[in-house]
C-alpha cells in the first residue's frame, strides 16, 4: 500500500498540489511509499541497509519513502556540490560537504537523508567531529532537493524538525530557496540564499544545462568567472 508522506499541519509552503502531472519524461528516480512503519523499523533499516547503498531513506509519522536516484537525479545533486564549492572558495570561506547525511529528531519520529547537506556558517564548530550529534551540534546550514519527477515538498515538516535553516529545492530548469522562519516552525521562500546572500543561486539550474552542451568542469570554470565578476562589481559599488 501506498500513499504520500502526511499534509496534516504541514508547516511547509503553500503550494495548491504536492503532486501536479509533469510532462512524460525519463524518469529520473525510483520511488516506493511504505504506510503504517514503526519508528523502531525505520532505525533498524538504516543500519541493515548500512552506509554503503544507493537508496535514500525519509520518513515522516509511519510513512516511509525509499528513493533510488538515477542519472537524471544523480547528476544535478553532484554538480551542486560543485557549484556550492565555487561559491565557497570564491568567497574564500570554509565548506564541510556530508552529502545524504542520515538526520533524525528522534523526539518527533522524523527522519531523512537529502541529496546533498553542508556546513558553511557553522563549519568551524562541527570541523572534524566524527559523529555529529543533533542534540548538541548545529544542523547542516544547507540542504539541496532535487525534484525532478517526484515533489519533496513533503518533506518540510521533516526539515522543520531538523531545524535546518535553508533549502534549495531544484526542479527541472527551475531553483527555489526557502528558508527557516524565525520562529523555526514553518518555510518561506525567498529571493536571496542565506548562505550566499550576493551570488547568482538561481542561476544554478542554467549551469546545469550549460554542463550538458560544454561540460561538467567547463561549466565550473565558467561559473566561478561569473562569480568573480559579480564580487569585482560590488567590490567597486
Amino acid at each position: 500500500m501506498t500513499a504520500a508522506l502526511p499534509k496534516t499541519n504541514d508547516p511547509g509552503p503553500k503550494v495548491n498540489s504536492l503532486t501536479t502531472a509533469l510532462p512524460a519524461e525519463v524518469p529520473s528516480e525510483t520511488r516506493v511509499l511504505l504506510t503504517g512503519i514503526s519508528w523502531e523499523t525505520y532505525e533498524r533499516l538504516l543500519v541493515e541497509a548500512g552506509e554503503n547503498r544507493n537508496q535514500l531513506f525519509a520518513y515522516c509519522d509511519g510513512i516511509l519513502e525509499i528513493m533510488v536516484p538515477l542519472e537524471g537525479h544523480e547528476e544535478p545533486a553532484r554538480l551542486s556540490d560543485d557549484f556550492v564549492a565555487v561559491f565557497v572558495d570564491e568567497l574564500g570561506l570554509e565548506l564541510r560537504k556530508l552529502g545524504s547525511l542520515t538526520m533524525k529528531n528522534p523526539q518527533q519520529k522524523k527522519g531523512l537523508e537529502p541529496d546533498c547537506c553542508f556546513y558553511i556558517q557553522n563549519e568551524a564548530v562541527v570541523r572534524g567531529v566524527e559523529k555529529l550529534d543533533f542534540e548538541v551540534h548545529p544542523p547542516p546550514d544547507l540542504v539541496v532537493e532535487v525534484d525532478n519527477s517526484s515533489s519533496s515538498l513533503n518533506k518540510f515538516p521533516i526539515y522543520v524538525a531538523l531545524k535546518i535553516p535553508e533549502i534549495w529545492r531544484i526542479r527541472r530548469d527551475t531553483l527555489t530557496i526557502y528558508r527557516l522562519d524565525d520562529a523555526q516552525a514553518s518555510y518561506t521562500e525567498t529571493e536571496q540564499s542565506v548562505a550566499f546572500p550576493q551570488l547568482p543561486v538561481r542561476e544554478l539550474p542554467q549551469c546545469m544545462a550549460r554542463a550538458k552542451a560544454i561540460g561538467q568542469r567547463a561549466a565550473v570554470r565558467e561559473l566561478a568567472e561569473r562569480v568573480r565578476q559579480i564580487l569585482a562589481e560590488l567590490d567597486q559599488s
